[in-house]
């Protein structure tokens, strides 16, 4: 009896083994064979003036895209977020706090799929006085291609995005992004 219980315990074992290996096998291929030739965001079209920081003003995908224009000549971290999300909760703090210390870097906080009071109290919150904009439309997100909240960009001085991070920012990523651009 004992033996039986035991191969089966073996066998749930390897089995568990098997489908982790499997998982990561796919996880590879699916990043492997990602197409390359798709471009990186790139903001285009007329500068726009940087909203007031503090306030979250609502803008269309023209407009953060002009913001993006007008910022070219300083790096940028741009984070999409929204009040439900609770990795967003998380890294508020840090990205708050970075705004302060890094002055070389603009940080452009993005709400999205949020109502107005939600994202206005979540600013008030966290002590989000940086620059933050309203996409009521999804139309940033889209551009952006937003897969998950939350999702950072990361743009050169140039304009050019240099890293995208999927998920929670940490504070070791944060300051890796902030050295990576200045």
């Amino acid at each position: 009896m004992r033996t039986v219980a035991l191969g089966r315990v073996l066998t749930a074992r390897v089995t568990l083994r098997i489908a982790i290996l499997v998982v990561l096998v796919v996880t590879v291929i699916v990043v492997v064979l990602r197409p390359t030739d798709v471009p990186a965001f790139r903001a285009e079209g007329q500068p726009v003036a940087l909203p007031p920081p503090g306030r979250l003003v609502a803008v269309d995908g023209d407009e953060f895209e002009g913001i993006l224009v007008g910022l070219r000549g300083s790096p940028v971290i741009v984070n999409v977020w929204a009040s439900w999300c609770t990795p967003c909760r998380s890294e508020a703090p840090l990205l708050a706090r970075a705004a302060r210390e890094s002055p070389d870097v603009v940080i452009v906080g993005v709400a999205s799929r949020d109502t107005t009071e939600a994202a206005q109290q979540f600013m008030r919150e966290f002590d989000m006085d940086y620059v933050n904009v309203f996409d009521g439309t999804d139309e940033i997100r889209n551009r952006l291609d937003v897969r998950g909240f939350p999702t950072t960009y990361v743009f050169d001085a140039g304009g050019d995005l240099v890293s995208t991070v999927q998920g929670g920012i940490t504070d070791r990523a944060l300051a890796a992004s902030i050295e990576e651009v200045t």
